[in-house]
Formats: structure tokens, sequence, C-alpha cells
């Protein structure tokens, strides 16, 4: 059955490298510009994304390399080497509107429009689980790394997850508007959004800090889906006002400039990109269900290296033959204490913290009221009171002190505490 939106467009990213291929051109290729498609039934360009982040198959003697993508119409995931041959657009049957792909060194990642969800199965194609997180509205784009899970949706929010579908933050970056797709390198997490009419790239931390909602400005009239990286470029997809982009758009990754809407202008309703170890850019086309590639300096265009035979394909990802850089180890939590500001009305202190991330704080002590907050970013304000038998002291005698410990849990990795000593005081009845 057609989907109920019709397909939007899906990136994926990997680190690749920035040099541009000197392989030659590929002997198929196709110069004609084809005539655009109108999507059945989209909305403007919220058509749903998924994207592609660092990939991390690791090469081993025997091992092949794979091109994957969603059929949105077949309900799929299609598979081809990488050389374009052995096509199977039926390789996993997912029978919830799979949008876009994601893939690591054990598992395929996807976002389900239909069950609001992130579905995963073993990179063989077996134990496919639709329900792997759930509770996501509207899931546009999926992307991973070595620890973690991140995904866009329509109505803007980024979400995270640790890898194994733990610690699930539905909020992790809020801001965007429309976040169409997004990807990952060693430093960030990227995504496409609109804002009324307007297109840009928006990026943040991977631990969802130093939001820059329009990192990259998309010159014009952009209606953009799908994202990667490497370490020289930006690319995405412009999938068109309803179907029938013809446009593949490149920035400068290190200082978010240099924005060309039209460095590749002959691709078919383009839905997601990806990138590969061996600067090959990829695209997936939904006006002819056909895979693209090309190298990554832009040259070599071939936009029919894959015929997929599915319909309504958006969203790419590819596998690396080599290993791309390890993901940084994560730096270690951290608390920082704010200046205490006294109550002496009400014999209570309250302690600024501010965690180096995202995460929940907890304040304890023996003598005090247990506090618990989610914290998002930023500073918390935990309130310290004193119960029972401190509280009696600090009503007879005016002052008590205690000793009180802030534990951060971040959203992926071991806790940290830290204890400080506090004086309470309450003003005595005259």
């Amino acid at each position: 059955m057609a989907p109920t939106s019709a397909p939007g467009c899906w990136s994926g990213a990997s680190e690749a490298q920035s040099t541009p291929s000197e392989d030659p051109p590929p002997s198929s290729v196709l110069t004609s510009t084809p005539a655009p498609v109108k999507l059945p039934g989209v909305r403007r360009i919220v058509a749903p994304i998924a994207l592609v982040g660092l990939l991390l198959l690791i090469w081993t003697p025997g091992a092949h390399a794979f091109i994957y993508w969603a059929d949105t119409q077949n309900q799929t995931i299609g598979r081809a080497e990488n050389d374009g041959s052995g096509v199977n657009d039926s390789f996993i049957h997912t029978g919830q509107l799979p949008y876009g792909v994601a893939v690591d060194a054990s598992h395929i990642y996807w976002a389900n429009q239909n069950s609001n969800s992130i579905g995963r199965a073993n990179i063989n194609g077996t134990g496919a689980d639709n329900s792997f997180i759930t509770g996501i509205t509207s899931p546009s784009g999926v992307a991973v790394n070595g620890s973690s899970v991140y995904w866009s949706t329509l109505g803007g929010k980024i979400g995270h997850a640790d890898l194994n579908g733990s610690n699930k933050n539905l909020n992790f970056i809020t801001g965007p508007v429309e976040s169409c797709g997004l990807a990952l390198d060693s430093g960030h997490v990227y995504w496409v959004d609109i804002d009324t009419g307007s297109a840009y790239i928006g990026r943040a931390g991977l631990d969802g800090f130093n939001v820059q909602l329009s990192y990259v400005t998309i010159p014009g009239t952009s209606f953009p889906c799908g994202v990667a990286v490497n370490t020289a470029n930006i690319f995405w997809a412009d999938t068109g006002f309803f179907g029938g982009g013809t446009r593949i758009g490149r920035a400068n990754t290190n200082t978010g400039g240099g924005a060309d809407p039209s460095v590749i202008g002959d691709a078919a309703t383009p839905c997601g990109v990806a990138l590969d170890t061996s600067s090959h850019l990829y695209w997936a086309n939904a006006g002819t269900n056909t895979i693209a590639r090309a190298n990554t300096d832009t040259t070599g265009v071939n936009e029919s290296f894959v015929p997929t035979g599915g319909n309504g394909i958006c969203g790419v990802a590819v596998d690396n033959l080599s290993s791309p850089p390890p993901s940084p180890t994560p730096a270690s939590p951290t608390i920082r204490f704010g200046t205490l500001k006294r109550n002496q009305r009400q014999g209570v202190v309250t302690l600024p913290v501010t965690p180096s991330g995202p995460g929940t704080l907890t304040l304890t002590g023996k003598g005090i009221i247990k506090r618990q907050t989610q914290n998002s970013g930023g500073t918390s304000k935990l309130i310290v009171k004193a119960k029972g038998r401190l509280l009696r002291r600090l009503r007879r005698k005016g002052t008590a002190r205690v000793t009180v410990k802030v534990t951060f849990t971040p959203l992926s990795g071991a806790p940290v505490s830290q204890s400080r000593k506090i004086v309470l005081r309450e003003k005595q009845p005259s």
C-alpha cells in the first residue's frame, strides 16, 4: 500500500577522506536532466528523512561492503554490494513505512513513520525489531556512532539514546523547526532545518550543547532533506517543493561558509545523501528509484549507479571497507557548584549546580531532604532543606552544618559525585 505521505529525503554521513578521488569517472555517466517528479501527498518539503551517522563497519578478510536504502512504498530496507551488483530491494521487510537507514558494525537502523519508532536488525538482516526505540513523534531520520543513537523528527526536536536503546531522551536538542535528517562526525551532530521558507544546516556538540541553529544558511529557495558530512564538506539533498528537486548542495565543514546549493544539478528528487571512506558521495533518487554516486569533488556523476527496483526510495547508507577514525573518548562528566544563596527566614540554601552535559542531578546528605532533577543543559538550582534531628537543631540554635553530595548521572557513561559543606541558618524569632 502506498504511504500516506510521499517520500522525503534521508541522508547518511560517514567520516570520509577529504582528498578528491583520482579514480576515473564511471563509464555510465548520465548527463541529461530528468523530468521533475511530483511526489503524491507530500506537504511542502516535510517528507520524512533518515540519515546515517558515522558508519563503523570494520573490514575483515572476506567481508563485503554494502549500500542500503529505505523503500517507503514496499516498506522494506534494500541492499546492494558497493560496486552496484547484488541488488536486493527486500533485504529486510519492515511493514512500518521505513524512512532512511543507518548502519554500524553489528546492526542496521531505520526510522518508522507508521509506529513512531526506531527499528533495528542484525547486520545480516535477521532479527528485525520495529520497536527498538519507541514513543518518538514523527521520526524523520536516524544516525549512529560508537556509543549513541540519534534521531530527527518532523516536529524539529533531536532525540538521543544509548546504542543499546536505553536512556532515551526525546528532547536532547530543541530549537529546530522541521529537522529533516541528521548526520554525525567525530565532534558534532548536524541536521537540516526548514523555518518559514528558509533552509539551514544546524549543528551541536555530540553532548547536545553549543547549539548553532543556522550553522549553514542555504542560499535562495531550497527544500532540503538529508545531510552528510566529512572533514572537508557538508552535503545536502534538495528534494524540491513537491518533489522534482535536482540539486545536491555543499558547504565548508569547518566554517559553515561557502554554501553552494547546486554543486550537482541533475539529480531526480534526491532523498538523502551518504559518504564512504573512498571519496564517494551517494544519494537516493526517489524520482527514478536509483542510487546515484559521484566523487566527493563532484566529478564522475552516475545517476543510475544502483537501479534498486524499489518504489519511493528515500535514504541511503554505506558500509566502510576501512575503519574510520575511532569515536573520541568522551570527556569525564563534571559538576560545577555556583554561589550559595541563603534564605534565613525559611532556613534553606539554594545550591546552583552546572553539570557538563544533559542528565540527572541527585542531591543527598545526612539530615536533608533528597532532591532529584533532570538537567537538559545549563544550571539547576537545588534546594538544601533540613529534616528530622538536623531541622530541630537548626530551629533550636539557628544554625546547622551539613555535608551534601550531588551526583550527576549523564545520558551515557558513569555517574560522578561531588560534596560540599554547607551551613544552614534560620532567623530566630525575636
